[in-house]
């Protein structure tokens, strides 16, 4: 069974019965058609119409001349709820088809505006119904383009959204999925997990991709709170409820890929993350620690090879997979420092070193204004380069590396509010270092 992934409103004026066929035909291919008005449950007809454009996330508007001998050939509801609309949503997922009509016979205030023109000349309504909803399909299809980056500029805007999809949706489910699992690390840095978890309690997802999403979502906040920020051994109870939800084989490859993908990511890295926190057990002996760390290093390769495959396909996102990077090598230095393997231990966190540095100096510089983000970043950059002193030799270039890991906390020594565990991390290992 097809589930819908998004409600679409039908706007019509004079031919409620084709409107209908396509409400219907949309059904079969995993939308909910909802046409405006239908039999009135209000007193007033106009709030229910306001009611089923505020469900939905896209409309098609069906624009045709029914009255010939009319002065004004188009229905005034039809034109109201156009106008309501086009001020209501964005215009790419506005879909109006003129049927037998040009765009040149619109009103002045529509000039220039992107529509189908339809031939409903000699056409059974099934024709007309297949055309329009093909021409719909093509364009609603197309993938979702969503600057990540902005995500973190843009946090209390999103989650004055998400807290209000269920009533008042400005997103579509797969929006709605891609918004969430790259609010991961924007509530982590603010320390709102609880609050967010709070917020998306409220969404009730008809799609599997946002179900999944939201599943997702709530597990990382789950293994952050249970590790304590990643920093003690994760209880066994957690780690095999965890475990089995990132296990999970899922495919969305169809509806969006780079959906996809960066599910992916959260699972397969996740559940390296998972070994290696296990890793920290005492009641494991040295051969099953040996099995855990096979399997931690094989996670966490293969994330690093998913998210090449994100920056490659989508060069776009490649500065924000450098975030993601840098974490990657941060858990293979925890988990070879576990094991003994100190070499490569050194390499992966001076890899997480110039990954988050990238990351850290890019945001720095084209998000002057997002100063608690930037000092975020800062500090995940600074646990890196705090953590690597251990293994620098040359004395001079250890001299540099502490100067600018002291100085960088002389500038948080005034912070006030709760301390971030970043935080604390780096002063207890520069303090061990010292």
């Amino acid at each position: 069974m097809i589930k819908s992934v998004e409600k679409v409103f039908v706007a019509w004026g004079g031919n409620q019965a084709l409107a209908q066929a396509i409400g219907h035909e949309l059904s079969n291919h995993g939308y909910d058609g909802i046409v405006g008005g239908g039999i009135p449950t209000d007193m007033y007809i106009g709030m229910q119409v306001f009611s089923q454009i505020h469900q939905c996330t896209r409309a098609i508007i069906l624009v045709e001349n029914t009255r010939i001998d009319a002065v004004n050939p188009f229905s005034s509801n039809l034109m109201f709820e156009w106008g309501y609309l086009t001020a209501k949503m964005d215009p790419r997922k506005l879909h109006i088809f003129l049927l037998g009509e040009s765009k040149k016979n619109l009103p002045s205030d529509l000039a220039g505006i992107w529509a189908n023109e339809i031939n409903n000349i000699d056409k059974e309504l099934e024709q007309i119904v297949q055309e329009i909803v093909h021409l719909f399909i093509e364009a609603a299809s197309r993938p979702i383009d969503i600057d990540k980056m902005e995500i973190f500029s843009r946090w209390n805007e999103i989650k004055r959204s998400l807290g209000e999809y269920h009533d008042s949706p400005v997103f579509s489910e797969i929006e709605c999925a891609h918004y969430l699992i790259h609010c991961i690390e924007v509530c982590y840095g603010y320390m709102e997990e609880e609050q967010f978890v709070a917020i998306i309690d409220k969404i009730k997802p008809s799609s599997v991709a946002l179900q999944f999403s939201l599943q997702v979502v709530k597990a990382n906040i789950t293994l952050f709170r249970e590790s304590n920020g990643l920093t003690s051994k994760l209880p066994f109870d957690t780690f095999s409820e965890l475990k089995s939800l990132f296990e999970s084989k899922f495919d969305f490859t169809n509806q969006d890929r780079n959906l996809h993908l960066w599910l992916q990511y959260f699972c397969i890295c996740r559940l390296g993350l998972l070994y290696m926190l296990i890793m920290r057990s005492e009641e494991f002996e040295k051969e099953y620690m040996s099995v855990y760390f096979q399997k931690a290093e094989e996670c966490l390769t293969n994330s690093l090879q998913v998210l090449n495959e994100i920056a490659t396909t989508y060069p776009q996102e490649s500065i924000y997979t450098k975030l993601y990077e840098g974490y990657i090598h941060r858990d293979f230095h925890r988990a070879n420092s576990i094991m003994g393997e100190e070499e490569k231990a050194a390499q992966h966190i001076s890899a997480s070193e110039k990954a988050h540095e990238m990351f850290y100096l890019y945001f720095k510089q084209h998000y002057p204004s997002e100063g608690y983000l930037i000092k975020h970043f800062g500090k995940e950059y600074y646990l890196d380069r705090s953590r690597h002193l251990a293994y620098i030799k040359d004395p001079l270039e250890k001299k540099i590396a502490e100067s600018s890991i002291r100085s960088f906390l002389d500038k948080l020594e005034n912070e006030s509010g709760r301390e971030h565990v970043v935080l604390k991390q780096i002063r207890m290992i520069f303090g061990d270092n010292n």
